[in-house]
C-alpha cells in the first residue's frame, strides 16, 4: 500500500532549505570568501548527502539548489531522472571535499564536524550505490567509470591515515565500538553526535527488543572460525544446532558480539547485571529466538538519556566499498588492503580471504565480499538498499523469515515461544515467523508519498508497480 505521508522526504526537503540558506545567504558575505569557504562547503556537503538519502529510496527525485517561496516555480516542478541526481551529488562532493579539514586538524570543540574523509567516504557510498545499480539494474550504460570514483575516493579515504579501526575495548572492540566506548574513536569518519545535557538518544530500545531482530539466514552467514568456511560446507567446523551455545560456537566472534546468546552473562542498560533468557518475552525480546546485542547500552541512564554516538559513515564501510567496487569493476580483488584489515580488528582474527581459498573450497568471491559486507554492517540500515540495488531481493526476500531450530534442539523442551505463536516449524525444525513475497519491479521501488503527488501532480508518474 503506498504511503500518503513520508517523514524522510519532509524532514529531508526542510534540511535541503537549510543548505540552501546558507549557500545563497555565502553569495553576499562582504569579507573574504575564503574565510567561509569551510562552511559553504559543510552545507554543500549536507545539500548532497540528503539529495542522496531521498534518491536512494525514491531513485528520481527532484534536484533543489535554490531556496523556495511560496511562488517558485519549482513548487511544482518534475522530478529529475536518477542518473542527473547521481552526478549532481557526485559532482558536488568532488567540488567541496578540498575546501574541509582533515580529521586530525579538527580542535577538540569541532569534534563531529565534516571532514574531507566524510565527504570522499559519502562519495565512495553514492559511487558504489550508482555503479552497482546501474551495473544491474542498467538505467545508465557507464557503470564502470561510476565504480571507478568509487574506487578513488576511497583509496583516498585510506591513503589519508586518518582513519583505524577500533580496538580499545579488546577482545569486544567491535560490540564496544557502538557505545559509549567508540566515541570519538579513529573508526568514526562521520557520526551523528550525542552530550549529556544537549542531545539524548534512546538508551533502552535494543534491550527492550524494539531495535531489530536478527534471523535465521543472518545467523547462518557468520562463518566458522577455523576454517573460514560457510557452516553448509562439510568441512566447515560448524558444531550444529543441538543446543543454544552449539550454534554460536567456532563461528565468527562478530556473531556472538551482534547476537545476544541466551546463557550469557550482560549489563543491561535498565536493569544493571543479568544473564541472558531464552525465552521470547523477556527482554530483550525477540520474534524469532535470536536477540540483538550490538547497539545495547551498558549506561544505567533513564531510557531517554544515553548519549553515545551513532556511526552514520565507518571506516570498514570505505574499505568494503573499495573491495566491492575494485570487484565489480574488473574482476579482479584488492582482499589484503581491506576485507583482510576488518577481519583482523583484535577480538575478530577470522581467516583471510583469499582467491586461492575461494578457489580450492569452491566458493564464489562476489558472494564472500557481499556476505563480508552483510556480517560487519549488520543492522546499520544497509541490507535492503544493498539488496536492491545487486538486484537479487527477487531471490532474497521471499519466502518465510525463519528463527532458531525449534524442534530437534535444546530449545524444544525450554517453554520459550511468545504468546500467539504457534510454533509453526519447516521441515528441519526451523521456526517459520512468517511468510513474506516480493513482486518485481514494484518492490525494488518505493512509491513517493500520495499527498506529495496531489499537491504537485507533476512529481508523476510514480516509481514501477505504484
Amino acid at each position: 500500500i503506498a504511503p500518503n505521508t513520508d517523514a524522510l522526504w519532509d524532514s529531508t526537503f526542510i534540511d535541503l532549505r537549510q543548505s540552501n540558506m546558507i549557500i545563497e545567504k555565502s553569495q553576499t558575505y562582504e569579507g573574504d570568501p575564503s574565510e567561509i569557504e569551510r562552511y559553504v562547503a559543510e552545507a554543500r556537503f549536507f545539500r548532497a548527502y540528503s539529495h542522496f538519502r531521498l534518491m536512494a529510496k525514491y531513485n528520481d527525485i527532484p534536484i533543489l539548489t535554490k531556496v523556495l517561496t511560496v511562488d517558485s516555480p519549482e513548487l511544482y516542478g518534475s522530478r529529475n531522472k536518477q542518473q542527473e541526481v547521481e552526478d549532481f551529488i557526485l559532482s558536488e562532493l568532488n567540488e567541496v571535499y578540498a575546501k574541509l579539514p582533515l580529521q586530525s586538524e579538527l580542535s577538540s570543540d569541532e569534534a563531529g564536524r565534516v571532514t574531507q574523509g566524510a565527504a570522499l567516504a559519502l562519495k565512495a557510498r553514492v559511487a558504489l550505490f550508482a555503479g552497482t545499480w546501474a551495473k544491474y539494474h542498467q538505467h545508465r550504460s557507464d557503470y564502470q567509470q561510476l565504480l571507478q570514483q568509487a574506487i578513488d575516493a576511497a583509496t583516498k579515504v585510506i591513503d589519508s591515515g586518518e582513519y583505524a579501526l577500533y580496538e580499545g575495548s579488546g577482545e569486544e572492540s567491535y560490540r564496544y565500538l557502538f557505545i559509549n566506548a567508540g566515541d570519538n574513536s579513529k573508526e568514526g569518519i562521520f557520526d551523528s553526535r550525542y552530550e549529556t545535557d544537549i542531545r539524548h538518544s534512546d538508551a533502552c530500545p535494543v534491550y527492550w527488543g524494539w531495535r531489530g531482530t536478527p534471523t535465521r539466514k543472518l545467523a547462518d552467514m557468520y562463518l566458522c572460525k577455523s576454517t573460514g568456511l560457510p557452516i553448509e560446507n562439510a568441512n566447515s567446523g560448524f558444531e550444529g544446532y543441538a543446543t543454544i551455545k552449539s550454534e554460536y560456537e567456532n563461528r565468527d566472534p562478530r556473531m556472538k558480539q551482534t547476537f545476544l546468546m541466551p546463557g550469557t552473562d550482560y549489563i543491561s542498560p535498565q536493569d544493571g547485571a543479568l544473564t541472558c533468557p531464552p525465552q521470547f518475552t523477556i527482554r530483550p525480546e525477540t520474534r524469532t529466538g535470536y536477540k540483538l546485542w550490538k547497539y545495547m547500552a551498558e549506561t544505567s541512564v533513564p531510557s531517554d538519556k544515553d548519549v553515545y554516538d551513532y556511526h552514520i559513515i565507518r571506516y570498514p564501510e570505505v574499505l568494503l566499498i573499495l573491495a566491492e567496487a575494485t570487484y565489480e569493476k574488473d574482476g579482479d580483488d584488492i582482499l589484503n588492503k581491506t576485507i583482510n584489515v576488518i577481519r583482523s580488528r583484535k577480538g575478530v582474527e577470522m581467516p583471510p580471504l583469499t582467491n586461492a581459498f575461494v578457489k580450492s573450497n569452491g566458493l564464489d568471491m562476489r558472494t564472500e565480499i557481499r556476505r563480508e559486507r552483510t556480517i560487519e554492517l549488520a543492522f546499520e540500515g544497509f541490507r535492503r538498499d544493498d539488496l536492491r540495488r545487486w538486484k537479487t531481493a527477487e531471490t532474497e526476500l521471499i519466502g518465510a523469515i525463519k528463527g532458531i531450530k525449534l524442534k530437534g534442539s535444546e530449545y524444544e523442551n525450554l517453554d520459550v515461544l511468545n504468546e500467539g505463536n504457534p510454533g509453526l516449524t519447516d521441515e528441519n525444525g526451523f521456526l517459520i515467523v512468517e511468510n513474506r513475497n516480493f513482486v518485481t519491479p514494484k518492490h525494488y521501488y518505493y512509491s513517493l508519498p500520495l499527498d506529495e503527488l496531489y499537491l504537485n501532480p507533476n512529481l508523476a508518474p510514480n516509481n514501477p508497480g505504484w
